[in-house]
């Protein structure tokens, strides 16, 4: 490539100018309601407040009596958990009250959600000779609808037999229950220590994003801002002939043959380091606590690390919200990711897809939620309190660096989950059915090739690229002028910053000029932006 450097500062200046107030204000705000949504389905949530709610409630809850316990023989003996669960497509809550292995000497719970009650919450426990409880309690989150990530809760409050009207006289137990919290799928899951290394390097972390951000964003960005990334080596595809990934031409450009070849060669390259197993198929969703209590306790407890972390809210966006539960509820496993999991296996719909509209589909949908079902709340990396709309996309802070700093919603960091690698290496699996499924329909129309290394195909009739896109090539051109790769190869980091500052310029405008914009996660700002409330 020839390095231009009047283009090239053109194109910072015209970065650095491309903020116009209210014009680029109203630009972004068009830029977001236009944005084409991804193949995504519906998603049904019945009482949105009663499910969120029960989102809260769900879980394991560890319970000491305050006073008052000796005068019920009803209540179970040993350290009591209470156990709390909501079914498929259920509307109110069912569990138990015992000591662990929960067998015998136990108590049901049965409890009605009602989301405009709350932080009021009412119980009804049965022992196994048919005697009764009431409980009344009141739940409290220390950090509010943002705890809903797994952090501290507490339900507190008291109960007295069925059928005695409350009174000075009357019996009662008082009690406070603490929720256990979500346990992260890194405490379950190690890396080996050249992996690791690899995974939180700063220059991964800025690869994986600007790669993603350029492909992502390159239909909506302004000339000025496509100049500079021409001028930086980081236009989204060979230059001139740029593919981006979610624009009208998204499943025809090839793009989508980009995504399955880059993450192959990913996956190639952490493999080296450490056997990481793809999922054979996806993960079943948390057992209902009615078909076992042992197997509920086991999921919440996240044994194998594949448990689904809780899903969280932002204030105000009642749409996300409403997206988030979904795609972490039963529901939304058995309703979409089922579906695809049967779609992506299936040789007659595979037969009929040129690669490149296979990884489009499966970029655009099944993989972006993916990631937002088994991502955590984001946190602060220094004081670990939850961030919901986590970072911003052109914050490079030393602190956003840190190990610790695992987010599946963003891909400055969610390829140092360890959940990545196995959905990841689920979504490589697919390219495999897909030839199959073409030698089966159409032998000898697709031919294996090795790019760079990478086990892949030949151009031909069902593949359009003859050179997947990896980013700027070794001769590319940085910034001020150097090399976009080094003498080993690696990517010069400030020139990915400055790209990266490129593309969301006009997103930090708009921060700017608003009090607040909510952020949504990477993977999850392809939806229309729901109503906000001060």
């Amino acid at each position: 490539m020839k390095f231009s450097r009047r283009g090239f500062v053109a194109g910072l200046a015209a970065a650095a100018t491309l903020s116009a107030g209210v014009y680029t204000h109203r630009k972004w705000k068009e830029s977001e309601a236009a944005e084409l949504s991804s193949d995504e389905p519906d998603t049904p949530v019945p009482v949105l407040p009663d499910a969120l709610l029960a989102n809260r409630l769900v879980g394991v809850w560890d319970m000491r009596f305050i006073a008052g316990r000796q005068d019920f023989p009803e209540i179970p003996v040993g350290e009591l958990q209470l156990l709390l669960d909501i079914g498929p497509g259920g509307r109110a809550l069912r569990g138990y009250l015992g000591a662990p292995p929960y067998a015998g000497d136990i108590l049901q719970v049965f409890g009605r959600l009602s989301g405009d009650k709350a932080p009021f919450l009412n119980l009804r426990m049965l022992d196994n000779q048919g005697r009764s409880l009431e409980c009344r309690a009141i739940f409290d989150e220390i950090w509010g609808a943002w705890s809903t990530g797994g952090g501290k809760a507490t339900l507190s409050g008291r109960l007295h037999r069925s059928g005695v009207q409350a009174g000075l006289s009357t019996q009662e137990a008082s009690f406070v229950a603490v929720r256990r919290p979500f346990t992260a799928s890194r405490e379950r899951l190690s890396y080996a220590p050249e992996l690791k290394a690899w995974l939180v390097s700063p220059g991964h972390r800025l690869f994986h994003q600007v790669w993603h951000a350029c492909r992502d964003r390159w239909h909506q960005l302004e000339s000025t801002q496509r100049q500079g990334l021409r001028a930086l080596g980081w236009q989204a595809g060979p230059l001139g002939k740029e593919r981006d990934a979610r624009g009208k031409h998204r499943h025809r450009n090839g793009s989508g043959e980009d995504f399955l070849f880059m993450h192959r060669d990913m996956l190639i390259r952490a493999r080296a380091m450490q056997d990481l197993r793809s999922w054979i198929s996806l993960p079943p969703p948390r057992p209902y606590i009615g078909h076992g209590i042992q197997a509920f306790v086991d999921y919440m407890a996240n044994l194998d690390g594949f448990s689904v972390p809780p899903a969280w809210e932002v204030e105000g966006d009642e749409s996300f919200n409403r997206w988030l539960y979904y795609i972490k509820s039963s529901e939304g496993y058995y309703g979409a990711f089922q579906a695809w999991e049967a779609q992506y296996r299936d040789p007659e719909y595979l037969s009929t897809l040129c690669l490149g509209e296979l990884g489009s589909r499966i970029e655009l949908g099944i993989h972006d939620w993916l990631h937002m079902r088994w991502a955590s709340i984001p946190r602060d990396p220094n004081s670990g309190l939850p961030m919901p709309f986590g970072r911003g996309s052109a914050d490079f802070a030393e602190h956003w660096y840190r190990p610790g700093n695992d987010y599946l919603g963003d891909p400055f960091s969610s390829h140092v989950d360890p959940v990545f690698w196995s959905f990841h290496g689920w979504i490589d699996d697919r390219i495999e059915d897909w030839f199959l499924a073409h030698e089966q329909t159409h032998p000898g129309q697709v031919v294996r090739k090795t790019i760079d290394g990478v086990p892949w195909f030949a151009p031909g009739p069902w593949v359009r690229v003859a050179e997947p896109w990896l980013g700027p090539a070794r001769a590319g051109c940085g910034a001020w002028g150097r090399s976009n790769r080094g003498d080993g190869g690696e990517l010069d980091m400030e020139t990915m910053k400055l790209a990266l500052r490129i593309v969301f310029a006009d997103e930090e405008e708009a921060e700017r000029l608003e009090d607040r914009v909510p952020r949504r996660p990477w993977y999850g700002r392809h939806l229309t932006r729901g109503d906000q409330h001060d």
